[in-house]
């Protein structure tokens, strides 16, 4: 427990940053001293969340394989890889060492769809005097005499702000909408092999009935229709759905988390109809024969569609409306650089310090007035908000101290 909550507290916390002089020495010394307060087994679990595989840990506390692959799903989740990988042990913690409302290891329902969670967002701030512009894609971020001074969008409009927060996948932001002229080519470098990429395939359905499991029938709505709904019932089928990936385009048998919050908040639906998220997994970012995902979408969501009907038969009939959206979809219409939703594998060489990479964790890009507030800096992905909170006392840090040039790491 102590060593989640340690964790807990690190990703509220900016850290440490190579080559940032003696104050980054400071904070760093700062965690040695957390760090030694726990005892050596709380160390040792701390490496082995971060060096093992999902299947190596749980295989210490649990024997039945399908309690295994029930837990073991959440090392998979948004990430392309088998549980039997190393370091899917840390995706597996990232997933869970989370809080809703005060209670740990928790998830919740966002009352009207989430959506609700930025609507209520962008009310508090506009109640703050905040303009925000809608359907104004970005084609540019302006750099004038070395300094971040505003965005180009798409229309031709130029917004000139003192700072820029960059809330978009970072390998988008550095390689597509900042000039390559104005970045150190080893940050341009890197920021090029910066992995993205990620096994995810979703479809939104809407049902005019609620699915009946042949492992547990019912009639009406019952308490499994309100929980996340797994198929994936053991660590050998998720590595499978992950090899199957690799060599062939998807999964000979997907691995699918099914979520009908229809069920918890009746505003989404018509009485006596559902809408369901199908969460599913593996299924690669870029097919291997060549074929684009235009072209194999359909296909893709059929095989989905028949998957949950070999285990809730009938499944298939009551689907009266989908939206797909491949991996290529999620690129397209959400910046998911390779269909990642976390902005960026959460391998050890991509997480906390290294988080987009050495020398720029504190939520600093290279050009001054040019901030990280998404999944691509510190902590990683997730509905936190946690890197927008962090990013945010770093920029009035800057403001306060009126900070005018780039940190250039050494």
């Amino acid at each position: 427990a102590r060593t989640a909550d340690l964790l807990r507290d690190l990703v509220l916390e900016t850290p440490p940053n190579a080559g940032g002089g003696w104050r980054e020495m400071l904070k760093a010394a700062r965690l040695a001293g957390r760090l030694r307060k726990l005892s050596v087994e709380e160390e040792r679990m701390l490496l082995d969340f971060f060096t093992k595989s999902a299947a190596d840990l749980l295989a210490q506390w649990f024997e039945n394989e399908h309690i295994k692959g029930a837990l073991g799903f959440d090392s998979i989740v948004g990430a392309y890889h088998s549980p039997y990988e190393a370091a899917s042990a840390y995706v597996l913690l990232h997933h869970a060492f989370g809080e809703v409302n005060g209670k740990r290891g928790l998830w919740g329902h966002a009352i009207g769809g989430m959506g609700a969670i930025t609507e209520a967002m962008a009310k508090e701030a506009a109640r703050r005097g905040v303009s925000i512009h809608v359907n104004a894609p970005v084609k540019e971020v302006l750099i004038e005499n070395g300094r971040t001074a505003g965005v180009v969008l798409a229309d031709g409009r130029r917004l000139i702000a003192r700072a820029v927060a960059a809330n978009a996948n970072l390998k988008l932001l550095y390689t597509e909408l900042i000039d390559a002229a104005v970045m150190p080519s080893d940050f341009l470098r890197r920021m090029r092999a910066f992995r993205c990429a990620s096994g995810t395939f979703r479809m939104n359905v809407a049902l005019d009935e609620l699915p009946r499991f042949t492992c547990r029938p019912a009639a009406g709505a019952a308490d499994h229709h309100t929980a996340g709904i797994i198929i994936g019932p053991t660590l050998d089928y998720l590595d499978r759905a992950y090899r199957d990936a690799r060599a062939d385009g998807w999964s000979r048998e997907p691995v699918i988390e099914m979520l009908i919050p229809s069920t918890l908040d009746p505003t989404l639906a018509p009485a006596g109809r559902h809408v369901a998220s199908l969460f599913c997994q593996h299924f690669a970012p870029q097919l291997p024969d060549g074929r684009s995902w235009d072209e194999a979408r359909e296909e893709a969501a059929d095989h989905v569609i028949a998957t949950v009907d070999r285990y809730a038969p009938g499944f298939a009939r009551s689907v009266i409306a989908r939206r797909i959206l491949s991996p290529l979809d999620l690129e397209r219409e959400f910046g998911l650089v390779g269909g990642d939703i976390f902005h960026g594998a959460l391998g050890l060489d991509q997480l906390f310090s290294a988080r987009p990479m050495l020398g720029y964790a504190d939520y600093r890009g290279p050009v001054a007035g040019l901030y990280h507030c998404g999944a691509g800096a510190h902590p990683g992905g997730g509905v936190t908000g946690l890197a927008g909170h962090n990013a945010a006392r770093e920029i009035i840090r800057d403001f306060r101290h009126r900070r005018r040039r780039p940190r250039v790491p050494a």
